[in-house]
């Protein structure tokens, strides 16, 4: 078996291997980058780039136009995009692009096995793991294969879907919703949780229940699948005792979660701990063996693209640049929903609000964009900025918008939180009127109200409550 040695070996050539590899790669070291699969990993193939193309195609899709040529350009789009990237991969100056897929026989020393069957040894003395996440599969009974979709294959239909029912509610699900009701699909949503969108805020839900209702998505909550009868193409929802016949429906979309990409990798022989939740890394991204690191969905703090992108670019540097200053936790990675309207967040969650902070010292403040000039032009009637502080000194510690172009705003809130930049700062920018932005000064406005009239007492509550904790 053929054994070749590199001082760096990237496994899976996503968002966030790819960035470290070229990290690597420019600062003048060789490293060996495997891909079993696509070069672009979840993002190019079968998320952020198709995704993002269907959702914009969508939004631009007239009635009379042709919605299975929506269907081509998103994949054509898609194929240009992994084309490309691969071809820059495999010429790329310092790395060694290698088809196949990689596990572990020592700490320091990979498998890998080619497409065509051949083996051959890998050692390294560093090696970072970003093999990313597959979907969660669901068995429904009498569901034949050629009717199921996941993220992993809804790309590559060629024909819209007459009725397309999506079991989950969560991002990918409520994205992709939009997205085919728009073409002119009837959708329907089936999902175990009281609520869409159950990792956001509950207030998230309540907004965005709305705006699907609206568009004519039907949703059925706290059900599951029972059955599919091929025959009569009826789809069987279970909901406590009841029994929902959904009818017509001719594709079926599962998109119930994620499943990290780490099972085939024989960690066990490397000696890295992982759990339930991902590789245990710290906030560099390293394991518990030395000279190995993992970054992305194997990891429990990375579920997106940007955040694989940040973790790749501290790990090259704690590879190349030991001894830089740099935090030893992990920067906040805003999330963002490519619905409509769009959601997105950052900061500490409530729970982990609550649990770092007392209740009486925290102040949250909301502006409706309907009550904004904007939002009244616009007839936006569900949407908001909601923002957690600390009482008295304006500290940012949550912060989420649904709005229009949400995704484009949260970045606003990121700097702030980074910055420790305070709403007694943020209240003497001035914004452009009239904007969704605007609603940031309502935001500030209304913790000047609350603080300053009142400011002996919030004090008083601030020592309180700051002591206290």
């Amino acid at each position: 078996m053929k054994t070749e040695h590199f001082k760096h070996v990237v496994i899976g050539a996503g968002s966030g291997g790819i960035t470290v590899a070229i990290g690597l790669a420019n600062l003048g070291k060789r490293v060996a980058l495997i891909e079993a699969l696509h070069v672009g990993g979840d993002c190019t193939n079968v998320g952020c780039v198709p995704s993002k193309t269907l959702i914009h195609l969508a939004k631009e899709y007239q009635p009379g136009d042709d919605a299975n040529e929506v269907l081509a350009n998103v994949t054509r789009k898609r194929d240009l995009l992994r084309d490309k990237e691969t071809e820059e991969m495999m010429h790329y100056p310092n790395i060694d692009f290698i088809q196949g897929r990689a596990k572990f026989t020592n700490p320091k020393e990979l498998e890998v096995t080619t497409p065509d069957g051949d083996k051959r040894l890998v050692t390294a003395d560093h090696i970072v793991i970003a093999t990313g996440a597959r979907p969660r599969l669901l068995d429904i009974p009498g569901l034949p294969e050629k009717r199921m979709l996941t993220n992993e294959s809804v790309f590559d239909i060629t024909n819209l879907p007459k009725h397309l029912a999506i079991m989950g509610a969560g991002i990918i699900a409520v994205e992709l919703a939009f997205a085919f009701r728009k073409l002119g699909s009837q959708v329907t949503l089936i999902a175990l949780d009281d609520r869409v969108l159950p990792t956001y805020p509950p207030e998230v839900s309540e907004a965005m229940q709305p705006e699907l209702e609206k568009r004519g998505i039907n949703m059925y909550l706290q059900a599951t699948s029972d059955r599919y009868e091929e025959d009569s193409r009826i789809l069987f929802a279970k909901r406590q005792d009841e029994l929902i016949p959904i009818p017509e429906v001719d594709r079926v979309l599962i998109a119930i979660g994620r499943v990290r990409n780490i099972d085939q990798l024989d960690l066990e022989k490397a000696g890295v701990a992982y759990d339930r939740n991902g590789i245990q890394v710290n906030g560099f991204g390293r394991t518990n063996v030395k000279g190995i690191y993992a970054i992305g969905d194997v990891t429990s703090t990375s579920a997106f693209t940007h955040s694989a992108n940040a973790q790749g670019r501290r790990v090259v540097q704690k590879i190349l640049f030991p001894y830089l200053p740099a935090s030893k936790n992990e920067p906040i990675f805003p999330t963002a929903t490519f619905s409509d309207p769009e959601i997105a967040t950052v900061g500490l969650s409530r729970k982990q609000i609550e649990e770092k902070c007392h209740p009486n010292l925290i102040m949250s403040l909301r502006i409706d964009l309907k009550d904004l000039d904007r939002g009244y032009t616009d007839d936006i009637q569900n949407g908001f900025i909601l923002v957690d502080v600390v009482r008295l000194t304006g500290c940012i510690l949550g912060a989420t918008i649904v709005a229009p172009h949400a995704s484009e705003m949260i970045s606003f809130f990121t700097l702030a939180i980074n910055q420790r930049i305070s709403m007694y700062k943020i209240y003497q920018q001035v914004y452009p009127y009239p904007t969704f932005s605007n609603g940031i000064q309502k935001v500030a406005d209304a913790f000047m109200r609350e603080t300053l009239p009142n400011i002996r007492k919030e004090i008083i509550t601030y020592l309180r409550y700051r002591i206290s904790r």
